[in-house]
C-alpha cells in the first residue's frame, strides 16, 4: 500500500462526511486515532461504524452498547487514562472462549452445558438434540449471555477526560503491551494535545 502524508486539516476533511462522526467534535480525536480508523476502514479490519457506536455512547449521542463500561487504567504508565471496549464480528470467538472458560481454564459454564445436554437426552446416544443443545449454548447462548450482561469484549478505545470532555487518543489491543500504547499516547500529546500531558 502506498504511504500518504496528510496534515490535520486534510485528515479532518476526510471525516467531515463520515456519518459515524456526525455531530461529534472531530478536533477531540487525535491524528493517531483518525489515522488508525482510516487504515482499519481501508483494509476492512473491523467495522469502524460499529466501533464508533462506543464513542457515540460516551458522547451521549447513541444508545448504551453491550460492551463493558468505560473504566480507568489502574497501572502505570497508563494510569490516569480511560478505556472503553469496542467489539466486532472478528471478536466472536474470543467472547465465546472467555464466556465458556476456554481462555482461563475455568470451564464451569462448559461443564454445566454438557451436563444439561446429558440431562435432557432421552435417546441414550449422542444425537442431533444433544449436539444442538451444546452447539447453541456455545454460540448464540454464550453471546446472548455476555451481551445481556454488557460484557462483550474486543479491543480498546483509549481516551482522556479534560474539562468535561473526552479526547480520543488511540485504538489499542489488549496484548500489545502498555508501554507501546503509552508511546502512541505520548505521540498524541506531542502532535495534538500538549495540554493533556500533565492531566493524565
Amino acid at each position: 500500500m502506498e504511504k500518504v502524508s496528510l496534515n490535520r486539516q486534510e485528515i479532518e476533511a476526510l471525516f467531515s462526511d463520515n456519518v459515524s462522526f456526525s455531530n461529534i467534535d472531530i478536533s477531540r480525536f487525535s491524528m493517531v486515532f483518525l489515522a488508525q480508523v482510516l487504515q482499519m476502514d481501508a483494509n476492512q479490519v473491523i467495522n469502524t461504524h460499529q466501533m464508533m457506536d462506543e464513542v457515540r455512547c460516551l458522547e451521549g449521542l447513541g444508545p448504551q452498547t453491550r460492551t463493558k463500561r468505560a473504566a480507568p487504567f489502574n497501572r502505570e504508565p497508563l494510569k490516569g487514562l480511560m478505556k472503553t471496549h469496542f467489539t466486532d464480528a472478528s471478536f466472536i470467538l474470543k467472547n465465546i472462549g472467555i464466556h465458556m472458560g476456554l481462555e482461563n481454564g475455568n470451564g464451569k459454564r462448559l461443564s454445566k452445558l454438557v451436563q444439561e445436554a446429558f440431562d435432557q437426552n432421552t435417546s441414550g446416544v449422542i444425537d442431533d438434540q444433544f449436539i444442538g443443545h451444546i452447539s447453541n449454548g456455545m454460540s448464540f447462548g454464550a453471546l446472548n449471555e455476555r451481551s445481556k450482561g454488557q460484557k462483550l469484549t474486543g479491543e480498546w478505545i483509549v481516551f482522556q477526560e479534560h474539562e468535561g470532555k473526552n479526547y480520543y487518543l488511540t485504538l489499542a489491543a489488549h496484548d500489545e503491551g502498555d508501554e507501546n500504547i503509552y508511546k502512541r499516547v505520548c505521540n498524541c500529546y506531542e502532535l495534538d494535545y500538549p495540554f493533556l500531558r500533565n492531566n493524565a
